[in-house]
């Protein structure tokens, strides 16, 4: 698909400004808004806006454009896997059917939200867990929901295995945003050159991560406080 036309996805922020959604790709819609497009891109000028990022390089990208690729392989037959219509593994970019309701936008519009999503993304994220993994892309700009009101996740290379949720650091210093680094020294010391992203999954559901009013410590409760 050609993408030289297409628009940036932004999310709203806490403070309802809107602004960049994405540190690990340019996250591009269709002008038609049907077409969500992860640009797994080292040159463009989305990422050039961010100023020097050194540690951001093709072996990152590679990285996590690859573990996308395995996570969204291992979940597509699961209701809330996005429906994806193309990979183009010479440019990096997946393309996945968009319907133009992010689940960051209605939480910040209060328009097209279904009467049971925060019981869905319950269920989503219990069902990640009985697979065996984490996955720390749990935001609601990494979620949207379709016209008959499923909600899908995107993001899939915030997934790390349970039986071994380390990563090099290298990863995690190349995108982790300035204002997010704290959640790197909560995971504590690391593991030789690794963090632990069980800690920043736990620390993430109890601490940190809330869609609009409603924070996720009670998933966090019922997955880890049996």
């Amino acid at each position: 698909m050609n993408i030289s036309n297409w628009n940036h996805y932004h999310k709203f922020s806490e403070t309802g400004k809107l602004g960049m959604a994405q540190t690990t790709y340019e996250p591009l819609i269709n002008p038609e808004g049907t077409v969500f497009c992860a640009n797994y891109n080292l040159h463009t000028s989305y990422h050039q806006s961010m100023g020097e990022r050194p540690l951001y390089d093709q072996e990152v990208i590679n990285w996590f454009f690859n573990n996308d690729i395995k996570n969204l392989e291992h979940f597509a037959g699961k209701d809330y896997a996005p429906e994806v219509l193309e990979i183009d593994y010479v440019n990096k970019r997946i393309f996945i059917k968009w319907y133009g309701n992010s689940c960051n936008h209605i939480v910040y519009t209060d328009s097209n939200w279904p009467l049971d999503w925060l019981e869905q993304l319950k269920d989503v994220m219990l069902d990640q867990i009985n697979e065996g993994y984490y996955k720390l892309t749990m935001y609601s700009h990494c979620h949207y929901v379709t016209d008959q009101g499923q909600l899908k996740a995107i993001d899939w290379y915030g997934c790390v295995p349970i039986e071994h949720p380390l990563i090099h650091r290298k990863y995690m210093d190349a995108i982790i945003h300035e204002s997010a680094k704290f959640r790197l020294d909560e995971t504590g010391p690391l593991v030789g050159d690794y963090y632990n992203l069980e800690i920043m999954f736990k620390r993430g559901l109890q601490e940190h991560v809330s869609w609009g009013d409603k924070n996720l410590k009670f998933i966090h409760d019922l997955i880890f406080n049996k």
